[in-house]
């Protein structure tokens, strides 16, 4: 999720701030949610699991979190009547490190990790994580339909705008949607971008030209160095763009 820079027409006409209709699925092929799972695919045991795969993911965080003299996530504070008020030892990054598969990083571990710790602990207790706790309303698909609705939904493909000369700025926060008019140079763009007219969204020229660049930023990156910031401020920022 982030920011992209796409190549056009220099008379692509798709209005701004609404996502690109090859990017939405018509109505007419859409699915029926699952009642018994929501959507979610799998049963409510699995996301208890879950939830606690989380649990002890923040066990982890809270190192990082303590050091920078935050107080313990309200979360913690409840399990605390367990361990006499004593916070976790650094050896808690390490756990929830090998469960995740990495170490907490600057803003903390993240649904791809909490996937792969839930995976960890299913197959820990000697379960096909494939098939255990599969919702059996839907069989683990989240919607419902016939077969030819669901060959039909299946069959769906994205598909991406006419390519062409212009410049344009778009978000990937949703499905994906142009934010800036169409522009005949990357020059111009930039020059769009680093107007301070655009108030909190303005870059400096220079940050903007590295990030078109190099075509595609993170929505916010933090780390130690940069604190919260922009990803085009990031990559704009950072030797070479490296991400």
């Amino acid at each position: 999720m982030g920011r992209e820079i796409k190549r056009v027409p220099i008379d692509f006409g798709a209005p701004l701030n609404e996502v690109w209709a090859g990017y939405r699925m018509s109505d007419d092929l859409r699915l029926p949610t699952c009642p018994d799972c929501n959507g979610y695919t799998r049963d409510a045991t699995y996301q208890w699991v879950e939830g606690i795969a989380q649990l002890l993911l923040m066990v982890g965080e809270d190192i990082a979190d303590q050091q920078r003299g935050r107080p313990l996530h309200p979360y913690l504070s409840a399990l605390t009547v367990y361990t006499n008020q004593r916070p976790a030892d650094p050896s808690a990054t390490a756990l929830s490190g090998g469960l995740a598969g990495r170490h907490p990083r600057g803003w903390g571990h993240d649904a791809i990790d909490c996937y792969s710790a839930t995976k960890a602990i299913i197959e820990a207790a000697g379960l096909d994580y494939e098939t255990w706790a599969v919702c059996t309303g839907c069989e683990g698909r989240g919607n419902l339909g016939t077969p030819e609705q669901v060959a039909a939904y299946d069959a769906w493909e994205r598909s991406e705008p006419p390519t062409g000369d212009g410049w344009q700025l778009w978000e990937t926060v949703s499905e994906g949607s142009p934010i800036s008019p169409v522009f005949a140079t990357s020059d111009e763009l930039a020059s769009w971008m680093s107007d301070p007219a655009r108030e909190q969204h303005w870059v400096p020229g220079h940050v903007a030209a590295q990030f078109i660049a190099d075509g595609w930023a993170p929505t916010f990156v933090s780390t130690p160095e940069t604190g919260l910031v922009s990803g085009v401020e990031f990559v704009g920022t950072t030797e070479g763009g490296e991400r």
